[in-house]
């Protein structure tokens, strides 16, 4: 009988929490068997519970982190704890609790990799099933791979072109002629349909090679892209984007950003890519400033200016994003910030636009001052 890690999560903010359960989704060796905000009822629990690992915060107001390690140690003395937390000043305390690792939030995907392989390679006596995940990403720099693994490496930069521009269009045929006119539009004819049944060949061949089978990626005669249980993150944030309402949970709308983690297909001049990158930009804009609007709400002011100041860094000419921005810093009572934010929005205006701040962004600044 195949065993799993058995895994609790004790953090004090449900973000947090639904953020590290996100990232255990790319682990099916990794069983989260509680998720707890109050550490108090996870000491409660967590004797008949028996994890394998503790994913925990340190700085918790219901009962310090270091001292819930001790409680769960007492009670599990044979559980791992991995400290989560955005103070690296506990470092050195928390490993004197045998801590297995020690992660700094926000949480760097590669950086959970790393620990959680560690995690893996001592529990291999569970005989744990590793079947790894294959991950298609086109948020930021476009790749696909398995879980874990280096990016699959294609033979040449036309045929990743090839195989991304099936994949935009997947679920639908594409025809012959479409792809010569976005690919290869300024070859003749005869060449351009003898490099496109080489590029298809080479997709199908260094697929066979990574050991990715039709049951997860297929191209069919008819250049028609279809995809099985794979992680893709766009196809996960449009599913996301579909549940978005009034009511939606906090938690499930910071999920939903985290998926978008760069603009799509970025770094690259595909020019049929333009028009889904501006869309999904877009709808990204509109989650941040929704869920920085929700984090004010729940008077989250440091989560809520974090992201504000990162939608004000991809677009500086957001009104919205600059007006909430302000509206935080009049709540928080922080005037500095607030000036100097204002200063800098107003000369970024008048340098690159040539035009003065909208009288409503005016009128939230002068609430301050």
């Amino acid at each position: 009988m195949i065993k799993m890690i058995k895994a609790v999560l004790i953090d004090d903010e449900r973000p947090a929490l639904r953020c590290l359960e996100h990232l255990l989704q790319d682990y099916p060796a990794v069983e989260i068997a509680g998720a707890f905000i109050n550490p108090l009822e996870a000491l409660e629990q967590i004797a008949d519970i028996k994890p394998r690992i503790v994913f925990l915060d340190i700085h918790m107001p219901q009962l310090q982190g270091i001292d819930a390690a001790s409680g769960i140690l007492d009670q599990c003395p044979d559980t791992d704890i991995i400290f989560v937390t955005a103070f690296d000043q506990y470092a050195i305390e928390a490993f004197e609790l045998h801590a297995l690792d020690y992660i700094l939030k926000p949480i760097a995907k590669e950086r959970f990799a790393k620990t959680l392989q560690r995690l893996i390679n001592k529990n291999s006596h569970l005989q744990v099933d590793t079947k790894m995940r294959l991950e298609i990403k086109c948020f930021g720099r476009f790749q696909m791979g398995w879980t874990g693994e280096e990016p699959i490496k294609w033979r040449t930069e036309k045929t990743r072109e090839l195989f991304a521009f099936l994949l935009h269009h997947q679920g639908r045929e594409v025809s012959k002629d479409e792809i010569i006119d976005n690919l290869w539009p300024e070859v003749e004819l005869d060449k351009a349909v003898h490099q496109l049944h080489n590029g298809i060949y080479y997709i199908r061949k260094t697929l066979a090679q990574s050991g990715i089978d039709r049951s997860l990626v297929s191209i069919s005669g008819s250049y028609s892209m279809k995809l099985g249980e794979v992680a893709f993150d766009v196809r996960l944030f449009r599913e996301g984007l579909k549940k978005v309402s009034d009511s939606i949970a906090l938690e499930d709308l910071a999920a939903l950003e985290a998926i978008y983690t760069g603009e799509y297909m970025a770094g690259t001049d595909w020019v049929w890519a333009d028009l889904e990158r501006e869309v999904l930009s877009r709808k990204y804009a509109e989650i941040m400033e929704r869920l920085a609007q929700d984090y004010i709400e729940q008077e989250e002011f440091g989560r809520a200016e974090e992201l504000l100041i990162k939608a004000f860094d991809r677009n500086p000419y957001d009104e919205g994003v600059s007006r909430l921005l302000l509206k935080l810093y009049r709540l928080t009572g922080d005037k500095v910030k607030a000036v100097k934010h204002y200063a800098k929005y107003e000369q970024i205006l008048q340098e690159e636009l040539g035009i003065k701040p909208q009288e409503r962004i005016r009128q939230e600044y002068t609430a301050i001052t």
